[in-house]
């Protein structure tokens, strides 16, 4: 895929995503019901967390990102290892609850939840190295990372 192909597909994934949060948010099936409530409200905070990875990536691919300050990088790690606790304990808990209880639909949410939670995990130890390896410290090998890293065939051809 070319870069201003690529660039095309994920305006194109943004304006979508968009139109997927924005419907979801004012589905508003259940005011009485908050359980249903929050799992669509849910689903439109996932459909816009995903139109603002497509803007990161958009932005990365048009070299737009900038390195994390030293200072700032160690405030984001010190914050994202407290998460982690925080989302290990949640963990624990909601595996001890799944086991123990017996209705299927709760189960069945929580699974969900429990899902998320291991995926958190995941993008959370992947924020941590991007942190440490976009750090103002780390400015050269940041540019061969960002400038670099996302190769598309009209770049492969020029070089």
């Amino acid at each position: 895929m070319d870069k201003d192909a690529f660039i095309m597909q994920l305006r194109q994934m943004i304006e979508i995503k968009e139109k997927i949060s924005e419907l979801l948010m004012n589905v508003n099936c259940c005011p009485d019901n908050s359980l249903l409530e929050a799992l669509f409200h849910g689903m439109a905070l996932d459909a816009k967390k995903h139109s603002e990875i497509f803007k990161g990536l958009l932005d990365r691919a048009q070299g737009m990102n900038k390195a994390i300050e030293e200072e700032r990088k160690e405030a984001i790690l010190a914050s994202v290892n407290k998460v982690l606790e925080l989302e290990w304990n949640v963990k624990n808990q909601t595996r001890n609850v799944i086991d123990r209880i017996s209705d299927d639909k709760t189960k069945r949410i929580l699974t969900t939840i429990l899902g998320d939670i291991q995926r958190h995990e995941i993008t959370l130890k992947d924020l941590q190295s991007f942190s440490e390896e976009m750090s103002v410290d780390q400015e050269k090998i940041i540019d061969k990372i960002w400038k670099y890293s996302i190769k598309f065939d009209d770049e492969e051809e020029q070089g």
